[in-house]
């Protein structure tokens, strides 16, 4: 029996060298009483290496990002972006890859990771959205949980980032993220607490945004009152680069590092200033410094003879990659089940499109230094190129740099910039000629180049590859379109056009190989959606509300901002009104019975599965859900069993139904596992604002099993004959 708890892994064991927590205390204690004043607030500002007392042989902590490998001048491994990572729904794979990044950090001598990004997807156009793990709270904190778990086990650090609605790009460093306490509660925050009440994570870095008005750094309530005194965080809070302003208020928000350009804050003598003013007592860096050191103690830092040595960029390390890969890529279309591809019938192969011959990858942190790098052309030609005569059809190239060693400053001067244009397609008639003859056709297609500090302006494929998709579905009926995104693309003016589709994401340094192994059948495409494809723009809620992008409330555009300290100022520029409210993603589609092109969960695969004997059990604060799953077809595979309430009539408005459990069962041809999934206490309620806690109201609540928001196979009621409140959360 396969048994999760609304998608949580199991805590793993931890580092032998980790002290048990009353003896790290009394190790944090000792060392804080032989501090001076100004060696506790060294301790609280710097970059990428923070801290370290020469006077007593402590070195300074490293950091590195790296939510989808681990940005380094040396080379790492590209993992599959993290939003790929969210469509395995798979605990234990989200482990494994955490675990990795651990790994090759010890490898490195890097104490602190800066990931997982668990911001949730607002809207599709959000620059960062492949950082991150799709629009559902629930399955982004799950995943996150295990993936901190995975990183930690080695002694690591993993910060969950970046607290709070840091969801869009376009000028930052001055939008206020502007919402109501439910909406927080429910949404936004949710994958923050889980990842501290779950994840027990050790740091946690708050967002360049404003959230409601304050700079999240400067937000006490945020930081303090809730993480803090609410979740219990006993770890670090840590700033993004440019994410604080003012000594005292970024002091008293409960903020312990201020890093990067914004380093001067704590730095500089202003932190010490505000202690001898009086404007601070020194108990507040005590508390600083105590968290600080905890986390010295936790990496090993003042234990280094201690710590493993990792391993950096593996064989299996590049094994790995490749089926994390495998397990992210979500089938969505596949007519006359031309996938996987008969390999025998293949005479010739025609391959095309702006990402044959190139590996996309996002930019900023979720870009990756690796010393391998497989394109869809080499894998198609490695897996297929002893069966068939593989042709090429190659787009011009503007500048496309991914594919080349890349330096951390020419990754920000050049790639960011110069792959706008992601190339111009090949004459359409040459196209369609070379299609005519071809026993397939493999279309490669792929988005705007985008990242940190640039959203898109539209979800369309650029470069005219609507057009050439649909000239080749004129000519030839065998043609397969491999998207290689960081979000949902529009796919209208073609998808009932050609009958197969496969998602692959921005798939690391393997995506050549990985593609290949889905195509020919070698790997099954493991993914299931964990954002919503609309028909249109305007189907997502921020564009319907229009509300995205957020708008201007000053005079003028302040553009970026000033990065030199005496130029850096707090400026609230523009409101980014979350009028959706609760109703985001999936839970608006529903609400507003939009009819989308592929629902949030779904997901094809290379076998068949039916889902049957739903019972539950509601005798104890969680629920017990538990459903029969067989596998109807003839390999072997996998299925996601997903578990969404259906709330009664209600004070509040919510929405139709939410995912609040799932788990992953792989099955052999003909073989049925019962499977259980525990739903958390809160599963039935909603935040009572005026109560301030969640709140249960009475009637029948339906319990809803399917393999996708929509694909909904099972129900049961359970009914409350009285309201609760959950004060524990």
């Amino acid at each position: 029996m396969l048994a999760l708890v609304s998608g949580h892994a199991m805590a793993a064991e931890l580092p032998s060298y980790q002290n048990p927590q009353s003896l790290l205390e009394q190790r944090v204690e000792d060392l804080l009483g032989r501090l001076t004043l100004e060696e506790k607030i060294g301790l609280l500002h710097g970059s990428f290496e923070v801290g370290g007392i020469q006077r007593l042989n402590i070195p300074p902590l490293s950091q590195s990002d790296g939510p989808v490998g681990v940005r380094n001048p040396t080379a790492t491994t590209a993992l599959p972006c993290t939003l790929s990572l969210s469509c395995t729904w798979d605990v234990n794979a989200a482990q494994a890859y955490g675990r990795l990044l651990g790994e090759e950090m010890l490898a490195l001598h890097k104490n602190v990771l800066f990931g997982p990004g668990i911001d949730l997807m607002r809207d599709p156009c959000g620059g960062r959205n492949f950082e991150y793990m799709g629009e559902d709270p629930l399955l982004t904190g799950s995943l996150s949980v295990s993936y901190i778990l995975g990183v930690q086990t080695n002694g690591v650090a993993a910060c969950a980032k970046h607290l709070v609605a840091n969801d869009c790009e376009h000028r930052r460093f001055f939008t206020s993220s502007n919402m109501g306490d439910r909406t927080l509660r429910e949404m936004s925050l949710l994958p923050f607490e889980m990842a501290v009440r779950d994840g027990h994570v050790w740091t946690m870095m708050s967002g360049n945004n404003l959230f409601n008005g304050l700079y999240c750094a400067e937000n006490r309530r945020l930081q303090q009152e809730i993480i803090k005194d609410k979740f219990g965080f006993d770890g670090a809070m840590l700033t993004d680069w440019r994410a604080a302003y003012d000594p005292v208020s970024t002091a008293l928000a409960g903020t312990e590092m201020t890093l990067g350009q914004c380093n001067y804050v704590y730095g500089d003598g202003r932190l010490l200033e505000a202690v001898k003013s009086g404007q601070l007592p020194v108990s507040s860096i005590d508390e600083k410094t105590r968290r600080v050191l905890r986390l010295y103690f936790r990496t090993g830092v003042l234990d280094p003879g201690t710590r493993s040595p990792g391993a950096l960029d593996t064989l299996e390390h590049r094994e790995q990659a490749r089926r994390l890969a495998t397990e992210g890529m979500v089938l969505l279309k596949n007519e006359h089940r031309i996938l996987p591809l008969d390999v025998s019938q293949l005479k010739t192969v025609l391959v095309t499109g702006p990402a044959a011959d190139m590996v996309p990858l996002g930019h900023g942190s979720g870009f990756v230094n690796s010393a391998v790098r497989i394109t869809p052309l080499a894998g198609i030609q490695s897996a297929l190129g002893s069966h068939a005569t593989i042709k090429v059809m190659p787009w011009e190239k503007s500048g496309d740099m991914t594919n080349q060693p890349v330096t951390q400053q020419k990754q920000k001067d050049a790639v960011f910039q110069a792959v706008k244009d992601i190339g111009r397609a090949p004459d359409v008639e040459a196209l369609k000629s070379a299609a005519r003859g071809a026993s397939l056709v493999l279309f490669f297609a792929t988005d705007v180049p985008h990242g940190e500090q640039e959203d898109l302006d539209d979800i369309n494929l650029p470069a005219g590859q609507d057009a050439a998709i649909q000239a080749l579905a004129k000519v030839n009926t065998n043609i397969v379109v491999v998207l290689l995104t960081g979000q949902p693309v529009l796919l209208e003016s073609w998808a009932d056009k050609v009958p197969a589709i496969l998602e692959g994401w921005y798939a690391g340094e393997s995506t050549g190989d990985a593609v290949a192994d889905v195509l020919t059948g070698k790997a099954s495409p493991g993914g299931r959606l964990s954002c919503t494809f609309g028909k249109r723009l305007e189907d997502y809620p921020s564009h319907a509300l229009g509300v995205w992008p957020a708008r201007l409330i000053v005079d003028a555009d302040p553009g970026n901002g000033a990065y030199r300290p005496k130029n850096r100022k707090p400026i609230y520029a523009f409101a980014a009104d979350y009028k959706e409210g609760v109703f985001s993603g999936y839970r608006w589609f529903d609400d507003k019975q939009i009819e989308p092109r592929y629902p949030f969960g779904y997901g094809l695969s290379y076998s068949t599965f039916a889902l049957s004997d739903l019972v539950l059990d509601s005798s104890h604060d969680s629920i017990k859900v538990t459903c029969a799953v067989k596998n109807t077809g003839t390999r072997e595979d996998a299925e996601v069993v997903q578990v969404y309430v259906a709330p009664p009539k209600s004070s509040v408005p919510r929405p139709p139904r939410e995912l609040k459990g799932f788990a992953k069962v792989r099955l052999k041809p003909g073989e049925s596992r019962k499977v259980e999934v525990f739903l958390r206490p809160t599963a039935l309620a909603f935040y009572d604002e005026v109560g301030k806690n969640w709140k249960t109201e009475v009637g029948e609540y339906q319990i809803e099993v399917g393999t996708s928001s929509r694909d909904i196979f099972l129900k049961s009621g359970v009914t409350l004959k009285t309201g609760r409140t959950h004060a524990k959360f």
